[in-house]
């Protein structure tokens, strides 16, 4: 049966329109089930970019670190060489007080001293009376015509004589005891452990208190031995200390100071550690913030110029004597060094890598002989931050 021709028209639009619309429907569909291509991938670029510096051979003055604690040059402690009753106590005589050099600090009570001197006076009077009699009756015994030493009275002369030297000691020593009753300051300082009162009874030679000195002070320095060639010390030759500057940093009373100090001796021999002590001084005077005895400070050193010196940075460490340099085809090749000295930023080499050598400053990490390396110049000067700036403590 034959459908009209307007009916077969109508289907086939009918078909068609679904058709496209099964498409239309497909294809927004695909549009969430299918994701979108990723993009192209970069290739990756195997060659690694580290920084690297180039060697320079000159005359550096190499710092030494060290650190200490501040001790006053003089601390003496006070005493005296006599036994008595405090009768009075200066009211500069207590924990902190400042005194000059010849201050009374304390007096003792003066009677019994005074008493002993009276009693001594007449030991010495009785000794001289002594005396004009046994010589009186030395000189009958001679008109006598006695021939024995006895009977001339030779040794009854000599015993009298010598008890009126002894009774004269004997008051000496009783007239210094009576000028020993004050307690004098010997130096200009400062005063702690004050251990006395007005009433008390104190013996001879106990410590009654400790003085201190406070415009100089001084700080005992650890270094080791090797050291004292860096700086241009010589041993046996003190002189060569005086070239030495010594800056040191701390902190006290809430402030960081800076102090100059200069290295006045040196102290023999090694101690277990094998480390032997350069004592440095520092003068207070016209300080704004004082040196204080028990301040812990960081010495920082420096002497004499060492002559064909290498300094990189302590990140080209890559062992214990070694470092990465690059050679012509900018590849990495492992080079022995002599570490003359080194800090916690720089190393200071004396041999082993020829001038304007590149070095790569990247000895903690793990890299492989034969790598082809990108340099990249450090910044200028980076070897040389300490000497410039004066940190860099080991």
């Amino acid at each position: 049966m034959k459908l009209p021709a307007g009916l077969r028209s109508l289907s086939l639009r009918t078909l068609v329109a679904l058709l496209a619309t099964l498409a239309m429907a497909m294809a927004v569909f695909s549009l969430y089930l299918v994701p979108p291509a990723p993009p192209p991938a970069k290739a990756q670029d195997s060659v690694l970019a580290l920084n690297t510096m180039t060697v320079d051979w000159q005359d550096v003055v190499i710092p030494v670190y060290s650190q200490g604690q501040a001790t006053a040059r003089h601390d003496l402690p006070l005493s005296l060489e006599v036994s008595g009753r405090i009768q009075q106590v200066a009211p500069a005589f207590a924990d902190g007080g400042r005194v000059a050099a010849g201050d009374v600090l304390l007096k003792l009570d003066p009677e019994p001293f005074a008493l002993e001197v009276t009693s001594r006076q007449n030991s010495v009077h009785a000794a001289r009376l002594h005396l004009a009699q046994t010589r009186a009756k030395a000189r009958v015994s001679g008109a006598s015509g006695r021939s024995s030493a006895l009977g001339r009275f030779e040794p009854q002369l000599d015993e009298a004589l010598s008890r009126l030297s002894a009774a004269r000691a004997s008051l000496r020593q009783a007239e210094r005891n009576q000028e020993q009753t004050e307690l004098l300051a010997p130096i200009s300082g400062r005063l702690k452990a004050v251990q006395v009162m007005a009433g008390q009874h104190v013996q001879a030679g106990s410590k009654l208190a400790q003085l201190y000195q406070e415009d100089q002070v001084e700080i005992r320095l650890p270094v080791r031995d090797e050291w004292l060639g860096l700086l241009g010390i010589v041993p046996g030759d003190d002189s060569t200390l005086e070239a030495v500057s010594v800056i040191l940093t701390g902190r006290f009373a809430g402030r960081e100071g800076h102090w100059e100090g200069k290295v006045v001796r040196r102290e023999g021999g090694l101690n277990r550690n094998q480390m032997m002590y350069l004592i440095v001084q520092v003068a207070n005077d016209g300080q704004s913030l004082p040196l204080e005895p028990g301040v812990l400070v960081q010495a920082e050193l420096r002497g004499a110029a060492t002559p064909a010196v290498a300094v990189l940075p302590r990140s080209a460490q890559a062992g214990d004597q070694s470092v990465w340099v690059l050679d012509d085809d900018q590849r990495l090749r492992r080079q022995s060094v002599a570490i003359l000295h080194q800090d916690s930023d720089n190393l200071y080499l004396h041999d082993g890598v020829n001038s304007e050598t590149s070095v790569v400053l990247a000895g903690d990490l793990q890299l492989l002989e034969g790598m082809r390396i990108d340099p990249r110049p450090a910044q200028t000067g980076l070897a040389h931050h300490s000497e410039n700036s004066g940190e860099g403590h080991p």
